[in-house]
């Protein structure tokens, strides 16, 4: 993806406790949260999944059809501090836009690879247990969100006044491929200073960034100038996410005035 996408804080849910310590618990567990979405921007798509529960040391993810498609497991030092908490990860977004003016050919040869269905999340706990969860993928792509404001009529990003910046976007109400209905639950408005970068890299990258989540009623977001740099330059997504947790994302660009 173009930028961080964690996106996931709309788009991957929020996780639901589970007991923190289970050694001398032997029943079968839930996971908090097993979540499988896609996030498609113009350029690429791509598969991402995140699990969230206590001491687990190993997890498989198996496909509608019981096809294993992911296994992992923590050993030694990491297995002695009880296992593992969470993950995320994303597939390597290897489907560009490329020479196709309309990118849908290459969105169905993604799908193609991930079924619709029921995705089963199996681990091992610590303690010899077992965790499990299960998540519906769904192929309902939300259309990609069209920005109104700030826009350039050059190659050139806008130059804008730090306390005066609103971030506009138009209604999202059809899909990115065919025809149906659609439910927006949420957008989501990141924004990452690219220029100049920070002198070390933190989990969530070398930026430094803002999110925020809105409803699906609320199309324009004015961005606090104590955000905002002068002379900086930055990128932002908007992401458009769908009741299933599939993500859709416009990217935009502006620079601070002096």
């Amino acid at each position: 993806m173009k930028m961080g996408t964690f996106v996931i804080a709309g788009a991957l849910l929020a996780a639901i406790a589970v007991p923190a310590h289970a050694e001398d618990e032997e029943d079968d567990q839930q996971f908090g949260a097993a979540v499988i979405i896609i996030e498609l921007t113009d350029n690429d798509i791509e598969l991402q999944t995140f699990v969230d529960g206590f001491e687990w040391t190993r997890l498989k993810i198996r496909d509608p059809k019981g096809r294993k498609m992911f296994e992992a497991r923590a050993s030694g030092r990491l297995r002695r501090q009880d296992g593992m908490s969470e993950m995320f990860w994303a597939s390597e977004p290897t489907h560009y836009l490329e020479d196709e003016p309309n990118f849908d050919g290459t969105v169905e040869s993604f799908l193609d690879q991930f079924p619709e269905g029921v995705y089963e999340f199996d681990g091992r706990l610590f303690n010899g247990g077992e965790i499990e969860g299960e998540a519906r993928l769904t192929h309902v792509l939300a259309a990609l969100p069209e920005i109104a404001s700030p826009v350039s009529d050059t190659d050139e990003p806008p130059v804008i006044d730090r306390n005066n910046l609103v971030i506009d976007w138009e209604p999202v109400t059809t899909r990115f491929i065919g025809n149906g209905p659609i439910e927006i639950f949420e957008y989501q408005v990141i924004i990452d200073q690219v220029d100049p970068e920070r002198e070390m890299a933190w989990v969530d990258g070398d930026t430094r960034r803002g999110l925020i989540n809105v409803p699906p009623t609320v199309t324009s977001l004015s961005v606090p100038p104590e955000f905002l740099t002068p002379g900086a330059g930055y990128e932002f997504e908007i992401l458009a996410i769908e009741a299933s947790g599939n993500s859709s994302i416009s990217v935009g660009e502006f620079v601070v005035g002096e």
